[in-house]
């Protein structure tokens, strides 16, 4: 009877750890470790293929996630039903753009930017500056109006939910209910998208029109460990669903201190369009 060698005995080992690995069990916990250990996302990835999946894959759980630094491959991974083949990739060591922005494990939620999340997704939103109108109202019988007008009669960016949510992240020497807004753009005929910003006939407030603005509720989330230092982060979601239009979450960064942030003397519009 022939004796097995000790390399053999450390080979047959070795092939039956791996196939216990294979067949292990792979929760959000497990994903969060090796992201907080700074392993690049193809080994995430690989790790997430080839256990068997039991993630929580609700709202707050993805959010947690996002604030870890997974990327919207890993997400989508993880959100895959088991046994799912995932699409292949347009070029071998390609990234999506949400991921160049914010490689990642370490840097958490930019304040200069918003992650909007629909139906379990997370993108990226960069903001952009208006140009400033000013215009009689009513042939002048009404006054004299201040109008935030954006460029172009649609955003570039579509979403085909009306129940969007988003991640902001707000000074903490400021209340998020006064730091943002959510306001319904008009499309104008001069291809523009305007909402009006101030006006009086004979007096004059500021601030966009109350007609304008889109009800939100705020909540700070439970895991603030992806907030950068002197920010909290909070989940903004409208309190009923949008309807078809144009849209943009006003930030006043312009009128808020935000430290080492937003230079610019400007409040910032981050802007999208519901089919």
């Amino acid at each position: 009877m022939k004796r097995v060698t000790p390399l053999l005995t450390a080979l047959l080992a070795s092939v039956l750890v791996s196939t216990a690995a294979l067949a292990a069990t792979v929760r959000n916990a497990d994903v969060i470790k090796l992201l907080e250990a700074g392993m690049p996302e193809e080994v995430v990835l690989q790790a997430i293929a080839n256990g068997t999946p039991k993630f929580d894959t609700s709202t707050d759980a993805l959010i947690a996630l996002k604030a870890k630094g997974a990327t919207p491959a890993i997400l989508s991974a993880m959100l895959r039903p088991a046994g799912a083949t995932a699409a292949p990739a347009a070029s071998a060591g390609k990234q999506s753009a949400p991921s160049q922005q914010r490689k990642a494990s370490n840097s958490g939620y930019n304040p200069e930017e918003v992650t909007l999340i629909v139906n379990g997704q997370p993108q990226i939103m960069s903001y952009i500056i208006p140009q400033t109108r000013t215009a009689a109202r009513a042939l002048g019988f009404g006054g004299m109006a201040s109008y935030a007008s954006l460029s172009g009669k649609a955003a570039q960016r579509r979403l085909a939910s009306n129940t969007p949510e988003f991640i902001v992240s707000v000074p903490k020497n400021a209340q998020a209910d006064n730091y943002l807004t959510l306001a319904n753009f008009a499309v104008r005929n001069n291809d523009t998208r305007e909402v009006m910003t101030g006006g009086g006939y004979m007096s004059y407030s500021s601030g966009i029109n109350k007609s304008r603005v889109v009800k939100v509720t705020t909540t700070a989330l439970p895991d603030q460990s992806g907030a950068r230092e002197g920010f909290i982060l909070y989940k903004i979601t409208p309190e009923a669903p949008l309807k078809a239009g144009e849209y943009a979450l006003v930030l006043y960064t312009g009128e808020m201190r935000t430290a080492g942030f937003f230079a610019q003397a400007a409040n910032s519009y981050f802007d999208f369009g519901v089919d």
